[in-house]
């Protein structure tokens, strides 16, 4: 069977262990055999001094390039990919050290809190980076500002824009403003999820020019890596990938998020429109293995989509709105009750009262208001590459007037083909429907897999419905949440297309 909800598990990170009295020099004298990186590593430790979580080690030195471009006393500090918050690693340079032994020492201390990082990716040679606060990549020591905080990705991955506190501000220095004297710029919305809003990212004539290029392009909107009409989307969509416009906002968008435009890291730029009550549910961007195997970024060099820009090409005057339901870190969060509790364990749930709860007026979830010209960035996956639940996120009803915007996605590695696609090779015996909750409480609905096994596919709110695709003699079960059993379905042909209620006798 197939679930379109498949539950993807976050991987959580180790603790971060404290670097602050473990000298680098404390090494073995001799590299393992058969580790090669080892002996790079050594070979990087001549002539850097470095510290960590503040505490210097080692004295000053004089610099051979001018007091202009510095860094300041010689020191800046190093952090993993996206941390905004932490101490990091304090870096002392002599004259004689490189920007790839700096790369390599730090990476190698601040990989260990993450498991699926392999040592070999903190070579430089293999494509390990450094990158500025502001998404500049360091290529020598003039890239670094005085006393500033850089950011170590690993090979395989790729930059995100820092999390600090809610309401830090970023002027990305990655990208270059299409409005003369009106730098982007980004300014953090919350903790959870990463998401940004960006300010100053189109022009007026841009906007226009797209919106007039796909006007009657448009067809209605689909779901899915292949693509299928489903009523929790009915906006309408034109994919644009051969206009100038398209194009021009499609590699300022890959500029922004410090990534070289590739023709098969991306999709085409997707404008759509909204017309009154149109909508698209909550949902992530990512794929899950339903769509196509070796999804995951973090295993065999999985690819899936790895951050979001979309584009507002349009104001509003009331709704549609980009709402981020599970999001508790944001300034206009009371700390009210947004969704039903377990939400983010499931990647793309939401029941159908919290979808509408959420982008209710009352309600104190996070919304990005449709602002011409601006745009809103978010990342489907953390720092490491994995698939970040929390990215749940969707488009709001449109209450007055029409709304038109665009999504331009980044994708963490090449997509895959279509061909590779699974989740539109369903078998000709699969049966499409849809489970109803029709108790007055909460259920969870279980496949029994024949092994004696129960694996939880989704947690439904009392009236919500999900879709489900199965077969013939597939067994579901649903329980309430202390384990109660209240229902029963068994997978029939006959029941194509149609809705299983699951209700009192």
């Amino acid at each position: 069977f197939t679930n379109q909800n498949w539950n993807i598990n976050r991987k959580m990170a180790k603790t971060r262990r404290s670097k602050a009295n473990t000298p680098i020099a404390n090494v073995p004298k001799e590299p393992l055999q058969g580790e090669p990186w080892k002996s790079a590593f050594l070979t990087a430790t001549v002539g850097l001094i470095v510290t960590a979580l503040g505490v210097t080690v080692g004295t000053e030195e004089n610099f051979p390039w001018g007091t202009e471009n510095r860094v300041s006393e010689g020191k800046f500090t190093v952090h993993f990919n996206g941390d905004g918050l932490g101490n990091g690693i304090q870096v002392t340079i002599n004259p004689s050290s490189s920007l790839d032994n700096i790369i390599l020492t730090t990476c190698q201390t601040l990989i260990e809190s993450y498991d699926s990082i392999d040592p070999t990716q903190c070579l430089p040679s293999n494509g390990a980076r450094l990158f500025t606060h502001e998404g500049l990549r360091c290529f020598s020591w003039m890239d670094i500002e005085a006393d500033g905080r850089t950011y170590i990705v690993p090979q395989g991955l790729n930059f995100m824009f820092p999390i600090g506190n809610v309401g830090d501000v970023i002027y990305p220095k990655s990208v270059q403003s299409p409005i003369p004297q009106k730098p982007i710029r980004l300014k953090q919305l919350t903790m959870s999820p990463r998401v940004f809003s960006v300010e100053n990212f189109l022009t007026t004539e841009e906007m226009n020019e797209l919106i007039e290029f796909n006007r009657d392009r448009v067809e209605p909107s689909q779901i899915g890596f292949t693509g299928r009409k489903d009523s929790s989307r009915t906006s309408s969509t034109a994919w644009d990938a051969n206009s100038p416009t398209g194009s021009a906002i499609q590699k300022r968008a890959f500029d922004l998020v410090a990534i070289q435009l590739a023709e098969k890291q991306g999709d085409s730029v997707q404008v759509l429109r909204y017309e009154n009550n149109e909508w698209y549910k909550p949902h992530v961007d990512f794929f899950d293995g339903v769509a196509y195997d070796n999804y995951d970024p973090t295993i065999n060099n999985g690819t899936n989509r790895f951050v979001t820009v979309f584009l507002y090409l349009s104001d509003v005057e009331e709704g549609g709105e980009t709402v981020f339901p599970l999001s508790t870190t944001h300034e206009s969060y009371t700390g009210e009750k947004l969704v039903h509790p377990n939400t983010v364990e499931e990647a793309g749930y939401i029941s159908d009262s919290d979808a509408k709860w959420v982008c209710n007026a009352s309600s104190n979830a996070l919304k990005s208001k449709p602002i011409a010209g601006n745009a809103v960035l978010f990342y489907s996956q953390g720092p490491d590459g994995t698939l970040d639940n929390y990215s749940l996120h969707g488009g709001c009803p449109v209450r007055k007037g029409t709304k038109w915007s665009a999504n331009v996605w980044v994708w963490n590695r090449d997509k895959p083909p279509l061909s590779a696609a699974k989740d539109g090779k369903t078998a000709a015996n699969s049966i499409g429907l849809h489970f109803l909750n029709d108790f007055e409480f909460d259920i969870r609905v279980h496949w029994d897999n024949g092994e004696g096994g129960m694996v939880l596919q989704n947690t439904l709110a009392s009236g919500d419905t999900s879709r489900m695709t199965t077969y013939p003699g597939h067994r579901f079960v649903a329980k309430t949440f202390t384990g109660e059993v209240v229902g029963e379905y068994i997978g029939n042909v006959e029941d194509n297309g149609k809705i299983v209620r699951f209700s009192k006798l």
